[in-house]
């Protein structure tokens, strides 16, 4: 090889065409042309003076040469990562908090003056990933998932359950009346959220009652829209029910029972649990899903309470409710409400 000029990145194209067995494999394992990842191999080989692959009709197999270069190839790139880490942890004054749509535009920035509060030198960065997370490979430092974690060197907790439950528009109920029990869906319009589906298996014991005979009215692929489209009116959509504790423009169809209930959980690497100015930020997330302040996040639902319907005045009595439509938090029925009143949380 004497003095021979070697160029990283095609190190690491030569190590993902022997990991895929093909060039055509690398391409797409590399969002690459083709063409730009044989050239940057016949490159390499050209620097180093030595053949790396024999190529056959059977595809490409290392030469005794390419197997010595993929070992050292890989041991540089595992010190690379190294240095990375290390690198991490003394710049440790960002973290990177990865989670879907939802979370994170709902709760957790609603929740951040919690944090700056605790911590006003805290640095974070909220990803929004449509997937779970990949912590070992870099995608962040902490995930709040819904896939229960797998991967080994990683710390995780269950956090919560989310209940997914029907809310509606005052204005859409106003048109089309409530419905109160699940076959009346099928006269109203439906809203639903299309795209990879978490935890499929509480899905599907809840779809396969309804999930054929619901109208498809409306769809999309992003929380927000369906949110969005919901409080216009356009139509009755599945959401969590922690959208009670800050959206008084949706009403919560507490008649029927929730459509799901999904498990969600805290993981982060063991980097992160030794680094000292992640620990206010982890406290910060467990708090914000606490089910004593919480109870929306609880395993047994804990049905919202419903808002007050347009027209009470301000210092109105709410009539007591049919049995069906009590509250389940004491002490509240009967009592002078205000509108606007957010929804009781039954904190502490």
């Amino acid at each position: 090889m004497g003095g021979a000029k070697l160029d990283w990145d095609r190190l690491k194209v030569f190590q993902t065409v022997a990991d895929t067995g093909s060039i055509n494999a690398a391409a797409k394992a590399l969002s690459r042309s083709y063409t730009k990842v044989s050239n940057d191999l016949d490159e390499l080989e050209r620097a180093l003076g030595h053949q790396l692959f024999e190529r056959s009709h059977r595809g490409l197999e290392l030469t005794a040469v390419g197997d010595d270069i993929l070992r050292s190839a890989r041991s540089m790139a595992d010190t690379v990562q190294t240095i990375i880490e290390r690198a991490s942890e003394k710049s440790s004054d960002r973290l990177v908090i990865c989670t879907r749509e939802g979370i994170a535009t709902y709760w957790l920035a609603r929740r951040l003056p919690e944090l700056l509060s605790l911590q006003p030198e805290a640095r974070v960065f909220l990803k929004v990933l449509p997937t779970t997370p990949n912590l070992a490979d870099g995608d962040g430092d902490i995930a709040i998932q819904f896939e229960k974690p797998t991967a080994a060197n990683m710390v995780s907790r269950q956090l919560g359950w989310l209940h997914y439950i029907l809310y509606a528009a005052p204005s859409y109920l106003a048109q089309h009346g409530e419905p109160k029990v699940m076959s009346d869906l099928q006269a109203h319009q439906c809203l639903r959220l299309s795209g990879a589906e978490y935890q499929p298996e509480s899905w599907r014991q809840a779809a396969a009652a309804w999930g054929a005979i619901l109208p498809d009215t409306v769809g999309t692929d992003a929380g927000t829209v369906l949110m969005e489209a919901c409080a216009s009116g356009a139509g009755i959509a599945a959401l969590p029910s922690y959208v009670s504790q800050f959206d008084d423009r949706l009403t919560p169809l507490t008649h029927i029972k929730p459509l799901a209930t999904l498990r969600f959980w805290l993981t982060y690497t063991e980097r992160v649990r030794n680094v000292e100015a992640s620990q206010p930020v982890l406290h910060w997330i467990r708090s914000c899903f606490d089910p004593v302040r919480h109870p929306c996040f609880r395993e047994v639902y804990v049905p919202p309470q419903r808002r007050l319907p347009a027209g009470v005045a301000a210092n109105d009595t709410v009539p007591a409710l049919p049995d069906r439509e009590r509250s389940p938090f004491p002490n509240t029925e009967g009592r002078p409400l205000r509108q606007g009143l957010q929804t009781n949380s039954t904190e502490g």
